[in-house]
């Protein structure tokens, strides 16, 4: 059978039931076409752009579709992960321990949205941005597309104390990763394919460092990582080098099911990645990830269409300027 050739059909009723069933439809009735009318070049506009810098940056894939996760998990899809701090008291989202020097991307969000600004004044919304830039990223890297729902209101708060707790962190186990998930409405398999996400982008070693060289504090290598694989790590991450870099998969920047091969054969790097194989369901579908890719990259854009549906907490008005936030009138 011919997934691509079939793939339009798939997603549209694919996505309609995926809303249906999530029931959650933030406060602006999202919609496929709901810059129809206002602004119908916004979708051709965000994916030339990406694509042009993706193609001159490929880890930029990874970098953009990781801004639309950690804008959804803290105050729902509203943009607030792209906003400066405008009081040195007061720490935005992108200042938090978990986003400092680790998120990239925000000059190629603000270059997005001054070309939309030209285009259409006032009308295309930060968190619409992100939404749009997450999809096209992982399509140009070898995912499937999805269809994206639109018309997110920006948020005006955005604040650092809000990201730890709300955030999946790399030590997490899988009931953790299961509560943090449900707090926005997403279940236990969401979270496994969502997870994918990881088969692209890099990590820094630093992050890994406990499970190669101190495991449980007993200065060993987690016995659970494939031998041979430890080792290659240690000769490209070595202790004086935590701020090296290792691709997060075998495969390196292409988005696909290689992460859950990676998994069954004992060369996860994050305590988190390898938490997914502590519960049956888990190891259940790294397997049908592996045996059918094609399922894979049909479910991740499902799951992505429920996290964009995370409603915004305090929505506020459409930003003329991603990092700032006008005043009403």
């Amino acid at each position: 059978m011919d997934f691509r050739s079939i793939e339009v059909q798939r997603w549209m009723l694919a996505a309609i039931l995926a809303v249906v069933l999530v029931g959650v439809v933030s406060e602006a009735q999202l919609s496929t076409d709901f810059y129809d009318s206002t602004c119908p070049q916004a979708a051709s506009i965000v994916k030339q752009k990406v694509d042009a810098f993706v193609e001159a940056d490929r880890g930029l894939a990874a970098a953009l579709m990781r801004l639309h996760f950690h804008d959804c998990f803290v105050r729902g899809c509203d943009g607030s992960v792209l906003l400066n701090s405008t009081d040195p008291n007061i720490l935005t989202e992108k200042s938090a321990l978990l986003n400092n020097n680790s998120l990239r991307g925000f000059e190629q969000i603000d270059e997005i949205k001054m070309e939309l600004e030209c285009a259409c004044p006032g009308v295309v919304s930060c968190a619409d941005i992100l939404a749009l830039v997450a999809r096209d990223a992982t399509v140009k890297v070898g995912g499937w597309s999805w269809p994206v729902f639109l018309g997110r209101i920006d948020g005006a708060g955005s604040f650092a104390d809000e990201v730890n707790g709300s955030l999946p962190e790399r030590r997490d186990n899988f009931t953790k990763l299961v509560e943090t998930f449900a707090k926005v409405g997403l279940d236990a398999k969401d979270m496994i394919i969502l997870s994918g996400g990881h088969s692209i982008g890099q990590v820094h070693c630093g992050a890994f460092f406990e499970r190669l060289y101190n495991f449980e504090g007993q200065n060993i290598t987690d016995p659970s990582m494939d031998p041979e694989f430890a080792e290659m790590l240690k000769v490209q991450c070595p202790q004086t080098k935590p701020f090296g870099f290792m691709a997060l998969d075998a495969s390196n920047g292409t988005f696909d099911s290689a992460y859950y091969l990676d998994l069954l054969t004992n060369k996860g790097l994050l305590e988190s990645d390898v938490a997914l194989l502590s519960d049956p369901l888990g190891v259940e579908y790294a397997i049908k990830a592996v045996q059918d890719p094609n399922t894979f990259l049909f479910e991740f854009g499902i799951a992505m269409i429920k996290m964009g549906n995370i409603p915004s907490v305090d929505p506020y008005g459409w930003r003329s300027h991603c990092a700032f936030t006008e005043p009403k009138h």
